[in-house]
């Protein structure tokens, strides 16, 4: 009998990484909520914190000084992120449908995913303009207009569409950003709808900016509506024209679409209708707050203050509705305090009557975000788990994941059938007839998860799975599945076995890979292992015995998936990072194997586990051959360095590195410890002869590899097999 930890009973799900959301996550870092499985839905990875936004744009501050990692920030609380949008919520069923991700269920739900301008209410504005959420498209469009622009000559029009404190404060941000940072002559219009700008301020905080606007010979145009908006132009309600090259709508706010469609009460602008507990009117078991909801005790408006300040309340609630205990009444301020900024390092603060300027009130609320995101960025650490409960659980064939779970999966799943396939469906081993003529190939992987996401990991450990059989010069057939799943209730279970399933088959039916079976258990975590086929045609193998004096190395994805795994693990790897690191490890070497093969390639191997030293020294002692690398030429992922050069360190890395017989000849150089570092789905090394090196790499960078020839094969004149310079 084994001795698992404490079952997950119930499914906490957030919708969205607003203000409210991160104040929940940090809640539950800091307590964990007993026998609760708490995810994280976010569309992107890193969310920005609205109130530095202008600062952003003006280029007081840098791209992590105002964003929050999300994932990071996961990961330091033990809750599970999966980055994707949502399409739809069945509130009937308790289901989120995603876009890039399967169907995730929930027992208690809160949602805070923010608002969108109401673009549908001006012609074309999806098509010309630029609306500032969601933030990171608006950003991405921002700079890379700027970049387009900087040697023009011609004067640009800038609109901001908007007379409320986001747009005068976007405006005025953009203002400072091109004529302190750029030669750009650019005219400035801001078009508001109101008979006046900041209508919900005081009288002394519309003089001051009607005044600033002026001095900086910005255009206000007030009582007109844009109705729509062409290539070059914007038409208003009067039948007058703007000239216009880039515009910013930063317009009321509407709901997300899919809101309105998802079974909750809502207003008619499609806001989720909530009561003084922050709950839905309708439906208990969801929550929303910010921008996503509508509070029914009195309107509220769409400001991030109120969402910063719902936080706690809600992380209260959602602790409360689980442990059934009575909810926290959330009681919003009738005034609150704005600090506006001017574009220069300058500021307002405006609460009810009250009116100050200056760059202390500037220096005030920079003071104020600083200290908000601080509490976002805690120090990285590992999370040990606060519940002790435990439970007894067989081995052997008892620990089987139940029939039923199994069964209920496998009715979920699409599997495709092949003529080489001739066992039935429910027996015992799969029958199986090699095409005539081939050798048949064989492999297996198996490893612990490195991600809470069991989608994402299916796909990559599947990924890493077939890279021997393309490394060997082989096309795979099929594939056997073992799965582990940790214990928990029923539909946990049976979530989690599902979505690591269609990772595997996402990733085998685009590599038209067959999954002929497999066998699924418990355990205390999460695990998988494939056992592949492949065939190869006779005389076709890539050997690892095959290098030549001459050839030269060349190597098709950058190194460092282990030690940002590693690093994640201590919450210490930026999001960024590691969304990219999963873009490699993602990346099918199939096409690279066929690349390498047609330019001559007669040895080959996949870096996984043994780091890129351990599997050419594999390479050099079959070969009976020396090498030569050049750490310069050596590709890596973004941050792997900076986290080696912290310290951090896979498991593996000692191992590999008292196995590896080299020479070292720049031991300062810090790609030095990642040729230790054992990779996840990590790319091929290939033997390549000198006259067909140059045509193979630009075949491999064009069919989107990170690939670079990194070294040398020597004949065999020392006892260290590898050389570094």
């Amino acid at each position: 009998m084994n001795s698992y930890s404490s079952i997950k009973k119930k499914d906490l799900v957030l919708i969205g990484g607003g203000h409210s959301h991160v104040a929940v996550i940090k809640s539950l870092g800091m307590r964990s909520l007993p026998n609760v499985m708490t995810t994280l839905i976010s569309e992107d990875t890193y969310t920005p914190y609205s109130g530095m936004l202008p600062g952003l744009i003006a280029g007081h501050y840098s791209f992590d000084d105002c964003h929050i990692d999300l994932r990071k920030l996961c990961q330091w609380a033990g809750i599970r992120f999966i980055r994707s949008s949502v399409q739809q919520l069945d509130s009937a069923s308790n289901k989120i449908i995603c876009q890039q991700h399967p169907p995730l269920r929930y027992d208690l739900l809160s949602i805070n995913c923010g608002s969108l301008p109401l673009l549908h209410t001006i012609k074309d504005a999806y098509t010309y303009g630029y609306a500032i959420k969601p933030v990171k498209k608006f950003l991405q469009h921002w700079l890379a207009w700027l970049d387009s622009i900087k040697l023009t000559n011609k004067p640009q029009n800038i609109i901001v569409v908007g007379g409320g404190a986001a747009g005068i404060e976007i405006l005025l941000a953009m203002h400072y950003r091109i004529n302190q940072t750029t030669s750009i002559q650019a005219n400035f219009t801001l078009v508001c709808a109101d008979e006046h700008i900041l209508s919900s301020h005081n009288q002394q905080v519309q003089n001051f900016f009607q005044h600033h606007l002026k001095t900086k010979n910005i255009k206000v145009i007030t009582s007109h509506r844009v109705t729509c908006s062409t290539t070059n132009k914007l038409l208003l309600n009067t039948g007058q024209s703007l000239d216009a090259d880039f515009v910013t709508w930063t317009i009321n706010a509407g709901a997300q679409p899919w809101q309105a469609t998802s079974g909750l009460k809502c207003d008619n602008k499609g806001f989720i209708q909530v009561d003084k507990f922050l709950r839905s009117i309708s439906h208990p078991d969801v929550f929303a707050v910010g921008d996503s909801a509508a509070f029914t005790p009195n309107p509220l408006p769409k400001a991030g203050v109120y969402a910063v300040r719902q936080g706690p309340i809600l992380s209260k609630n959602l602790r409360a509705t689980l442990q059934q205990h009575d909810l926290k009444t959330f009681k919003p301020q009738h005034h609150f305090l704005s600090l506006l900024a001017t574009g220069e390092r300058h500021a307002i603060a405006s609460r009810g009557a009250l009116f100050a300027k200056g760059k202390l009130i500037w220096y005030w609320k920079d003071f104020i975000d600083r200290q908000f995101m601080a509490r976002f960025k805690p120090t990285p650490m590992k999370i040990n788990p606060a519940d002790n409960e435990t439970k007894m659980r067989c081995g052997g064939c008892g620990a089987k994941v139940s029939s039923h779970i199994l069964q209920n999966v496998l009715t979920q799943l699409d599997i495709s059938s092949h003529p080489d396939i001739v066992s039935k469906q429910n027996d015992d081993a799969v029958i199986i007839n090699p095409p005539p003529g081939v050798h048949w190939i064989q492999s297996v992987d198996f490893f612990r998860s490195f991600i809470d996401d069991p989608y994402l990991f299916g796909q990559i450990a599947a990924t890493h799975s077939l890279g021997d059989i393309y490394a060997m010069g082989a096309k795979p057939h099929s594939a056997l599945v073992t799965a582990v799943i940790p214990y928990n209730q029923a539909a946990i279970m049976q979530q989690t076995l599902l979505h690591l399933m269609q990772g595997i088959l996402k990733t085998l039916d685009d590599e038209n890979t067959l999954l002929v079976g497999g066998h699924s258990g418990e355990g205390p975590e999460l695990a998988v292992g494939l056992s592949v086929n492949g065939t190869l045609l006779p005389g076709k193998a890539l050997t690892k015995a095959g290098l030549k004096h001459g050839d030269n190395l060349i190597l098709t994805k950058p190194l460092g998936t282990g030690v940002l795994l590693a690093a994640n693990m201590s919450a210490r790897c930026q999001g960024r990072w590691l969304d990219n690191a999963f873009t490699f490890m993602l990346q099918s070497n199939r096409t690279a194997a066929t690349i390498l093969q047609t330019y001559g390639a007669q040895s080959c191997t996949d870096i996984t586990g043994f780091g890129l030293l351990g599997h050419l020294q594999e390479m050099l002692t079959a070969s009976k051959c020396t090498a030569t690398l050049t750490l310069d030429k050596i590709p890596t992922l973004e941050g792997a360095e900076t986290c080696s050069e912290q310290g951090v360190r896979s498991t593996l890395y000692a191992a590999n590195k008292q196995a590896i017989n080299y020479l070292s000849e720049t031991t300062q150089h810090p790609t030095l410890s990642l040729l230790f570092d054992p990779q996840t789905a990590g790319g091929l090394l290939a033997g390549i002869p000198d006259h067909a090196t140059s045509k193979c790499l630009q075949a491999l960078i064009d069919a989107g590899y990170t690939a670079a020839k990194i070294g040398t094969v020597d004949q065999q004149t020392s006892t260290n097999l590898i050389t570094i310079e």
